[in-house]
């Protein structure tokens, strides 16, 4: 089967436009209680409860104008081919699509968060379980959703601010590559990098051996995957 082609996107993101500025009433934390929360930790629960409420996400509608057009989306969870709660992909879109789903946790500086000395990376990933073996290029779909806290009336709740949408091939190919450019390589599934200790010889095209390399960590988060429209949308919302 072909590449996704622009067309195909582009029918996706009509689809889902209708979730900008959606508030996810199902969770809502009291504005004086964010002290004792770092952004951090409101990441974790919110992008739990978003890949819960997606497939019933007409029901976060708060009257029946939006509830139609929620209806719409087209959403249904995937029964995945990656492990039982790991699986990939997150869901199927009503035209047939594959979807995976990555929260991007957006902070809001109005609010008074626990916030750490220095930012953390967005943990979100696209792990190496998911190869170009288990893609389909014609099919799927990344979806990044990026939601951040807003009061209303002393509680605040999770809106959906921006959603973006990338072919998973291009992502994954992304991945890849930058593990390579890197010196990096696969063992028995798992991505290594070489270790800092050994950058030199690596620069200078010495021959490495096992003990040069260690796991790499980091792989696969969203921040580094060198994928251009993906890190233009995560450096408009102040994460890359």
């Amino acid at each position: 089967m072909p590449d996704l082609r622009l067309s195909d996107l582009e029918e996706l993101a009509a689809d889902f436009h209708v979730l900008i500025g959606l508030r996810v009433d199902w969770l809502s934390i009291p504005e004086q209680a964010l002290a004792g929360f770092e952004p951090s930790q409101v990441a974790v629960i919110v992008n739990t409860l978003l890949d819960g409420a997606l497939p019933q996400i007409e029901l976060l509608a708060s009257d029946d104008e939006n509830r139609e057009r929620l209806e719409h989306i087209g959403l249904s969870k995937a029964a995945g081919q990656i492990g039982e709660r790991e699986g990939y992909p997150d869901y199927i879109h009503k035209g047939g699509k594959r979807i995976e789903l990555k929260g991007l946790f957006v902070d809001n500086p109005a609010l008074r968060l626990k916030r750490p000395p220095s930012r953390r990376e967005a943990s979100a990933r696209l792990k190496q379980a998911v190869t170009t073996q288990e893609i389909d290029p014609g099919r799927d779909v990344l979806m990044v959703a990026a939601v951040q806290l807003g009061e209303v009336k002393g509680r605040c709740y999770p809106f959906i601010i921006d959603v973006g949408l990338y072919p998973m091939v291009e992502c994954i190919k992304a991945r890849d590559d930058r593990l390579v450019a890197s010196g990096g390589r696969w063992l028995n599934g798992v991505p290594q990098v070489v270790k800092k200790g050994s950058q030199r010889k690596w620069r200078a095209g010495e021959p490495l051996t096992g003990a040069d390399y260690e796991t790499d960590t980091n792989f696969g988060k969203l921040k580094r995957i060198p994928y251009e429209p993906l890190q233009e949308f995560l450096r408009r919302h102040g994460a890359a």
